[in-house]
Parts: C-alpha cells; sequence; structure tokens
C-alpha cells in the first residue's frame, strides 16, 4: 500500500514541549518578574508618616508607599499578579485582615489590623495586609531596611525610642493578655491616663500594639514615679 505526500505529513508528530522544559521557563520569568519587582521605588511615588518620638518629643519622620501605588507597580511588572483576602478575623474592637497576592503561582500573605467600628478601619487593615504581601515579593523592601536601620541607630537614648511600626501584625504578635493588664496596673499606679498616653506616643490604641510596642510602653510607665495619694486634713 502506498502513502501519498500529503499522508506523510499527517504523519509526522507535532513537537512537544516537556514539562520540565515549561517548568524551567516559568522559573526564568518568575526571576526576571522579582528582580523588576525588588528596584527601588520611583522617589515621586514615596509619602512621609511619622516613624517614632524621642523622649524630648522629636518626631522622626520615614518614607512609605500607598497602597494603590503598589498596585500600580504590580499591574505594570505581574500584570498577571491576583491578590485574595484569606481571612478576617475580629479580636474585640480591631480586626485582622491576611492578604495573599499570587503571581506567576507563586503566593505570599501579608496581615494588616485596623479598628473594626468602621469601614475605614476595615479598609485599612486590607491595605496594609496588602502592602506586606507585596513586600515579601521585594517592593518597597528598602523602606523597610531603611527603616529598621534607623531604630537600630537610634535617636540617642536607644531605650527610649519609640518603636516605629507599633502595631501588631499577626494574631499571634499582639499584645497579650498578661502585657494588656500590666499597662492597666501601672496607669493606676501613677495616675495616667494609659490609652491617652498610648495615642499620644504611638499613634494607635493599646489593643493595636505588638508585644514588642507593649513591652516599650510597660517600660515607659515604670519609670514615672508613682502618684502620691492625698493626705485627708486632721
Amino acid at each position: 500500500m502506498k502513502t501519498n505526500k500529503t499522508d506523510q505529513r499527517l504523519l509526522i508528530p507535532e513537537p512537544v514541549t516537556s514539562p520540565a522544559a515549561e517548568s524551567a521557563d516559568n522559573i526564568l520569568d518568575f526571576s526576571s518578574t522579582l528582580r523588576e519587582l525588588r528596584r527601588n521605588v520611583d522617589p515621586s511615588l514615596l509619602r512621609q508618616r511619622e516613624g517614632w518620638r524621642d523622649r524630648r518629643g522629636n518626631v522622626t519622620t520615614v518614607d512609605c508607599i500607598e497602597w494603590h501605588s503598589v498596585a500600580d507597580i504590580l499591574d505594570k511588572t505581574a500584570p498577571n499578579w491576583m491578590h485574595t483576602v484569606k481571612d478576617i478575623r475580629s479580636i474585640g474592637e480591631y480586626v485582622v485582615v491576611t492578604v495573599a497576592i499570587t503571581i506567576d503561582g507563586i503566593r505570599r500573605e501579608g496581615i494588616g489590623t485596623g479598628s473594626a467600628r468602621s469601614e475605614t478601619g476595615i479598609k485599612k487593615a486590607e491595605h496594609d495586609a496588602l502592602k506586606r504581601a507585596a513586600v515579601k515579593f521585594g517592593i518597597a523592601r528598602d523602606l523597610y531596611k531603611k527603616d529598621f536601620e534607623a531604630i537600630d541607630a537610634g535617636t540617642g537614648d536607644n531605650a527610649e525610642t519609640v518603636p516605629s511600626d507599633p502595631i501588631g501584625r499577626s494574631i499571634s504578635d499582639l499584645i497579650t493578655t498578661k502585657q494588656l493588664g500590666m499597662i492597666r496596673a501601672l496607669a493606676r499606679e501613677r495616675d495616667i491616663d494609659a490609652d491617652a498616653e498610648c495615642m499620644s506616643i504611638m499613634k494607635c490604641r493599646i489593643g493595636e500594639l505588638s508585644r514588642k510596642a507593649a513591652s516599650f510602653l510597660i517600660d515607659r510607665l515604670q519609670s514615672r514615679p508613682k502618684a502620691v495619694p492625698m493626705k485627708m486634713a486632721g
């Protein structure tokens, strides 16, 4: 039986790309994306926020980036990125949001906190979580490095340096019940409004504090003299 030329062409198998080759291509593409994401952020996108105050009340500001600028960077560099709200959990008056960002099948998660009393607080928690997930891909990581380097360097007495990011970013990092009890007890002994003190120094509520920031507040309260009880006139 003879086979014509048309039949011979039909019998030629199509080239097949092996899974290993596809995987290698994906890895190369993802590596290239990571390099782009890890570039320093354009200075025009940076904003300023209060980082900490020293014991004399001097304010040190630090650079930061808004969540929508992070989203713009992702849109430009990794157009196939996706984000998902993985978890929303209430802890008293606060809400903890977990967000996952996925790029080329690789997922990174971040956690943000905010007040559960308003929609604004919940949005803030989601936006913070988005930024922290993005940092794990390299976006604005240089800003965080500068922040921590500044804290390590200090501005005089390190023991008096207010934490630059006092808010707990995960359930396991939030202030403990024991720390909260100590803060309340120390404040009563010294006739101090603990909530006002925390808001004045760290711009957040006591229940939002990280364990490290709570320890700082405890040390600060312990350094204050105890209130002297007033004596009744005889």
